[in-house]
């Protein structure tokens, strides 16, 4: 398999599991209208109870109030998505966060060679993308070897290395990690990438969701036992759907990243024209060189660094090294 078909793949992938996350949203929306529902409907029982003496469940189920949670939570959850989307969508805002140093080679007499080499680079791979210069970044208290491209627009793209990055590869090594990141940009890995954890961000709106129903049922005033019991229950099954959607949406975020990974990688041969410069990156962190990143917003913008920065191999958004390293080794140049 060449690069270009790498790429066909990688997308249609993407694309099932971007569907994935679809349904996940519809489906923690319609968990939440059900249990309103079924809420709504023990209340009207023990009323009923308490009114008659005798229990009889409502004849009619109150669906309206099905659709009225369903789409109350729906519209949180794409509230909190565009907050984050919204907050994560400036590169060089992302890349200032993680503590980057700007540079911009115009009037900076003091770059060492290395700094001024990385800046080559950049041009010369925004030229081989045919891509705008993106603005570039230094994260010059890292020691560790990684990378990372933020952005959702080329225009507003920037591109970060670290300082064990440019003191541990070759040229030809960096030029492969820079283009990597460009391939990002290219591909609008960026974007996609935002998005998706943006609506994992999303889910976190349900614990909001659980905690209001929490204290709605032990609140003040008079109320049935049977009901309070209810809303409590309600509130722990929301608080579960919530951690059911975060945990399954961040392993279909890792399972994304994965693929834009390795299309990325195969981008970095196409611009490069050149694999073993990347192949050899991955080979020195192979043998033992570290990734980590040590800013404290590593973490969480795990998926978008070259390599594993850190974070539970649970949820790993890079593909081993191995299969990165075999899949270069297959692509044909001619």
């Amino acid at each position: 398999m060449d690069f270009r078909e790498q790429q066909d793949q990688a997308r249609r992938q993407t694309r099932v599991l971007v569907g994935l996350y679809v349904l996940l949203v519809i489906a923690a929306a319609a968990s939440v209208g059900a249990l309103a529902w079924l809420g709504l409907t023990l209340g009207e029982h023990a009323q009923a109870s308490q009114a008659t003496g005798s229990a009889t469940i409502p004849a009619e189920a109150n669906w309206q109030s099905f659709a009225w949670a369903a789409g109350l939570t729906g519209g949180g959850i794409l509230l909190v998505t565009l907050f984050r989307w919204f907050t994560r969508s400036n590169g060089a805002k992302v890349a200032r966060s993680m503590g980057g140093r700007e540079l911009t080679g115009e009037g900076e007499s003091d770059l060492s060679a290395a700094e001024r080499q990385y800046l080559n680079i950049v041009d010369e791979m925004a030229i081989a993308a045919a891509l705008p210069r993106p603005r570039v970044f230094l994260l010059d208290r890292e020691a560790g070897i990684n990378a990372f491209a933020a952005g959702t627009r080329p225009e507003n793209a920037a591109v970060a290395v670290t300082q064990g990055a440019l003191d541990n590869l070759s040229r030809d090594e960096l030029a492969g990690v820079v283009a990597h990141e460009f391939g990002h940009i290219a591909n609008s890995d960026i974007k996609l990438s935002v998005r998706v954890a943006a609506m994992v961000f999303g889910f976190t709106f349900l614990f909001f969701v659980a905690r209001w129903w929490f204290h709605v049922g032990v609140g003040p005033g008079r109320r049935d036992a049977r009901l309070r019991i209810a809303m409590l229950v309600g509130a722990a099954a929301i608080a579960l759907v919530g951690l059911l959607t975060v945990f399954f949406g961040r392993i279909l975020q890792a399972a994304v990243s994965r693929q834009r990974e390795f299309l990325a990688d195969a981008s970095a041969v196409q611009f490069t024209r050149h694999p073993d410069g990347l192949k050899s990156a991955f080979e020195k962190l192979k043998g033992g060189a570290s990734s980590r990143v040590e800013s404290d917003a590593a973490t969480e913008m795990n998926h978008a660094f070259l390599f594993r920065a850190g974070g539970a191999r649970l949820f790993d958004t890079h593909p081993p090294l191995e299969e990165r390293i075999r899949r270069l080794e297959g692509y044909p140049i001619s």
